[in-house]
């Protein structure tokens, strides 16, 4: 059985390396997480995962047919990957782009506008014209939007209205603001393909969702029929039933946008957000770095173990052996120890031809059972001491030495 101190052993030269190493790898994986969840497949990640794990314990136990089978396996649905979720992936390497570069509009929306966008949408939906509203968060848009016209105008309530208005040319696209600008109208957008979530529900909620699902952009719908407001944001679909619930949104979704130089920074929501996919990271990112890095790297080990006397002849007895524990140093990767039980060492003393009185036996690395990756280096010393001795005889009875006869056999009871 391992011992607590052949389990943590790897973790004893960890450097700064090491863990800038493990915390960019489970940053990825976080980030693969979190892309999953919000790409409807976390069955797949799931699944993707039990697989990697059955490798894993293949590859440190020594399975090498099934490690072979599984790399190859994991070729074949890397691609099946890419074909099925090409989309997601462009979206996701285009975040990965423009992460760094996070465009701030230099007339950000001020909260008199916030005001006022509230207010021309309230209004939009109690005379039921239908409208789809877009603020443009950091991801860009302009992959995602076909057709349209380009407009810069200053964000107003006459402004929108006319964009809306029945008899506008493009009253049934969408309008896209950045910032405190509304830089196009009558814009189409990509639908999404969530239709259990947009049963009775028109175009322009599909629309909407289907943005919100690619892109971090705000989504404002009026529905034409029933009045109703929703935001889209996120990959979710949200019904406001009033004027303060959107607000709310809007003023949120602004302060993400703009954190206030004056606000607190708190660590502790960061923390709880998504806490089991942070911790799934980093139990992925140390399981990838004992086996990839720690792993391959080379090692040398060793052990005090017992001296085990075999093959002694039954007319001679062990009196003593110095010393009773050998050194062996064994030399291999670091993965391959964890495979060896130091307690189930024994280092074999083969007595044979072994002979009456003190003489010096060598040592035998046959009773060490070592992993064929494991190489012995020494067994120090090479050589122990061995007293042995006429073992007494069996049939030996005092009364004969005493007496010069034999000793008188029990009589049988009748």
């Amino acid at each position: 059985m391992m011992s607590w101190h052949s389990v943590l052993e790897p973790f004893r030269t960890i450097g700064f390396a090491d863990v800038l190493d493990m915390a960019v790898v489970a940053a990825l994986a976080y980030v693969v997480l979190l892309w999953f969840e919000r790409a409807r497949a976390a069955f797949v990640a799931r699944g993707v995962l039990i697989v990697a794990m059955v490798y894993v314990i293949a590859r440190q136990s020594g399975m090498h047919l099934t490690t072979w089978v599984f790399q190859g396996f994991f070729a074949i649905i890397l691609i099946a990957l890419v074909v099925i979720f090409q989309e997601e992936l462009r979206s996701f390497f285009e975040r990965v782009a423009v992460w760094s570069l996070r465009r701030r509009s230099s007339h950000p929306l001020q909260p008199k506008q916030v005001e006022t966008l509230v207010r021309t949408i309230g209004q939009f939906a109690h005379e039921r014209i239908g409208a789809l509203i877009v603020l443009q968060g950091s991801d860009p848009l302009e992959r995602h939007i076909e057709g349209g016209y380009d407009l810069d105008g200053k964000l107003s309530a006459p402004l929108l209205e006319s964009l809306f208005d029945p008899h506008s040319e493009g009253h049934d696209g969408a309008v896209i603001i950045e910032g405190d600008r509304v830089v196009r109208f009558g814009a189409h957008l990509p639908l999404s393909k969530e239709f259990y979530r947009l049963s009775g529900m028109g175009t322009r909620h599909t629309a909407a969702l289907g943005l919100a699902e690619r892109t971090d952009a705000l989504c404002i719908v009026v529905s034409e029929e029933k009045g109703a407001m929703s935001v889209a944001y996120r990959g979710e679909l949200m019904a406001m039933d009033n004027l303060m619930l959107l607000e709310r949104h809007l003023t949120e979704f602004l302060r993400e946008r703009r954190p206030s130089a004056g606000r607190r920074w708190q660590w502790q929501p960061l923390l709880r957000q998504n806490a089991a996919e942070k911790v799934i990271a980093v139990v992925i990112s140390l399981a990838l770095w004992l086996t990839f890095v720690q792993g391959i790297k080379p090692a040398t080990h060793a052990f005090d173990v017992p001296v085990d006397p075999q093959g002694l002849s039954e007319d001679l007895q062990l009196s003593g052996v110095e010393p009773a524990r050998v050194r062996v140093t064994v030399t291999g990767l670091q993965r391959d120890f964890r495979l060896l039980d130091p307690a189930s060492l024994r280092a074999l003393l083969r007595l044979e031809a072994a002979q009456e009185g003190s003489q010096r036996i060598l040592v035998s690395a046959e009773g060490l059972h070592l992993p064929l990756s494991l190489r012995l280096v020494s067994i120090e010393p090479s050589s122990v001491a061995v007293t042995l001795a006429r073992a007494p005889d069996k049939d030996f009875n005092p009364f004969e030495l005493i007496t010069g006869r034999k000793a008188p056999k029990d009589r049988e009871r009748p």
